[in-house]
């Protein structure tokens, strides 16, 4: 099924935003239920995302190539310099990806690429998407930091430590976000839609002007009905505990708090004083900059000194490779 949408006469490509564990894949799920294109080609399903993670495995190589040349891991936590998007490197993965999307999305009128990086990288797709006349859209997965440590604690205790889990949330959230302004863009929260999925994926057809003709009400019934499990969400924290918690970053909960505020439409992304709040937090956010560039090269340095003892090694590959595993 694809989507039938209103008033774009070019493509549009969706790009699905949030930090890890914020219910980025059960979103993705969501907009096939709309008729988005999100693509055939999946990685595996993995314990931590056991009904599949619907990352389209070929744009997921390349944008994992792409955050490499930009110096950054799944878990980096520094700035990273505007300039670098156009290194040599960077910019003829842009062309491969071109090609990448052309070959697996070309033929749709509306599709979703999901990565948890996605963030990170939004320029990169922004001036992508210009070169190939494809109106950019993002739905961003929002779930309170509070919970997402509290589901990171189960998969991983080092980027679960409080200090981490904050500063990698903000390094999937702050650096871009002001290029989000006067695009189409929705923010999901993800408690509500577990709870709410019609109302929420109503609130996405709108802001990709979707027509809900009866495939995509009858994709939206299955989605609620069958794919969704409530036992999913362990925790739930509201807006009042971001308050009180006094072990948050100040600038984590304005950040979050903003964000559930968008996610309920109060302020509407029309706002010209939504942007400003952003653009201030911003402005604290690169302030950070030194000390975060800091903690970046002690991880690194930390990684290269745990090499030397060979029980990491031996670790790492008694979980990855099972085969070597006495039965």
């Amino acid at each position: 099924m694809n989507s039938e949408t209103s008033g774009s006469s070019e493509p549009i490509g969706v790009l699905v935003l949030g930090a890890g564990r914020s219910g980025t894949s059960t979103l993705t799920r969501g907009l096939a239920a709309l008729g988005v294109d999100i693509g055939t080609h999946f990685r595996r399903p993995v314990r931590k995302n056991p009904r599949g993670n619907y990352e389209e495995k070929h744009l997921l190589t390349l944008s994992k190539q792409v955050r490499n040349s930009l110096g950054m891991r799944a878990d980096s936590v520094h700035l990273v310099d505007q300039a670098a998007f156009d290194h040599p490197r960077p910019r003829e993965l842009s062309h491969q990806m071109q090609q990448a999307v052309n070959r697996w999305f070309g033929h749709a009128p509306v599709w979703a690429f999901k990565y948890a990086g996605n963030g990170r990288l939004i320029p990169f797709w922004l001036t992508l998407f210009e070169r190939m006349e494809i109106e950019p859209a993002f739905v961003f997965a929002y779930r309170n930091p509070l919970s997402i440590r509290a589901s990171r604690e189960k998969l991983n205790r080092a980027r679960a430590h409080p200090g981490h889990n904050q500063l990698e949330w903000l390094a999937n959230v702050l650096p871009h976000i002001d290029r989000l302004q006067g695009r189409r863009l929705v923010v999901v929260d993800y408690d509500r839609l577990l709870e709410q999925p019609e109302h929420e994926l109503g609130r996405v057809a709108d802001a990709l002007s979707i027509v809900r003709g009866p495939e995509v009400e009858a994709g939206i019934r299955q989605f609620s009905g069958e794919f969704l499990r409530h036992d999913w969400r362990h925790t739930r924290f509201d807006d009042e505990t971001l308050r009180k918690d006094r072990n948050l970053l100040p600038l984590v909960r304005k950040s979050a708090l903003l964000l559930s505020a968008m996610a309920r439409d109060n302020p509407t992304i029309e706002d010209p004083g939504l942007w400003e709040q952003w653009q201030a937090l911003q402005a604290e956010y690169r302030e950070l900059g030194p000390m975060l560039q800091l903690i970046e090269d002690f991880k690194r340095a930390n990684r290269r000194a745990r090499w030397w003892d060979l029980s990491e090694p031996l670790r790492a590959v008694w979980n990855k490779v099972p085969v070597f595993r006495v039965r």
